[in-house]
């Protein structure tokens, strides 16, 4: 009687399965969205303010190398306002060249989304003078992708006896300018400090100078 019970129930059970309806596949839905490039850019002179990255009100230093000549740098630079880098009054040397070099003088700095990177370059677009000078930029840190602001640590100005280059390493902000940095990835903060020296020729040609530097943020 147990044994005809079970395979009754066997039976039921196997008849039951076999009739159950088939299920469609669950319904889906798509959702779609195209997130746009943002990109920035900041310059900051006199940027050794707190938070570092900052502009400073307090005097910047500025140093010299007179490579055993009479020139004359002035000895800071005190701005009330981002935007300004001013050597102020210098003085050429008949024979030699006279280096002046401002500390934490600019910094760059990039936020963007773009996942295939960015390039920062920069130029002088106005005013750069035909002969007698040139303005090198000469970075702080090792400028890489996410580099946070990074103050000065050189104690002396670099000689420079060339009007022509800047040293390897540094950047002519002059009409060619160049490429700070290119990188393949986003960023959410990435700071290009660096310090700026003004070379002066020999006899270099009096009068007020005045020189535009343009910095470009490009995406990929």
């Amino acid at each position: 009687m147990n044994t005809k019970r079970i395979i009754a129930l066997a039976s039921f059970a196997a008849l039951v399965i076999s009739t159950a309806p088939a299920f469609a596949a669950p319904p889906t839905v798509t959702i779609d969205w195209n997130t746009q490039k943002i990109a920035s850019i900041v310059l900051t002179t006199q940027y050794n303010g707190t938070p570092l990255g900052s502009h400073s009100t307090s005097a910047e230093t500025i140093d010299a190398n007179l490579n055993t000549g009479t020139g004359i740098c002035q000895t800071s630079d005190t701005e009330a306002t981002t935007g300004t880098i001013n050597f102020g009054n210098v003085t050429p040397d008949i024979t030699q060249y006279t280096d002046c070099m401002e500390l934490n003088a600019v910094n760059a700095a990039i936020g963007t989304n773009d996942s295939l990177g960015y390039s920062v370059t920069e130029a002088a677009t106005a005013g750069y003078p035909a002969s007698g000078f040139l303005l090198c930029l000469l970075p702080n840190g090792t400028w890489a992708n996410n580099l946070a602001a990074t103050a000065s640590a050189r104690a002396a100005a670099p000689s420079v006896v060339s009007t022509t280059a800047c040293p390897a390493g540094d950047f002519a902000m002059n009409g060619t300018g160049g490429t700070l940095l290119s990188t393949t990835a986003a960023t959410t903060g990435t700071n290009l400090g660096g310090d700026v020296e003004l070379v002066i020729a020999p006899n270099a040609p009096s009068g007020v100078q005045s020189v535009t530097v343009t910095y470009t943020l490009t995406t990929n």
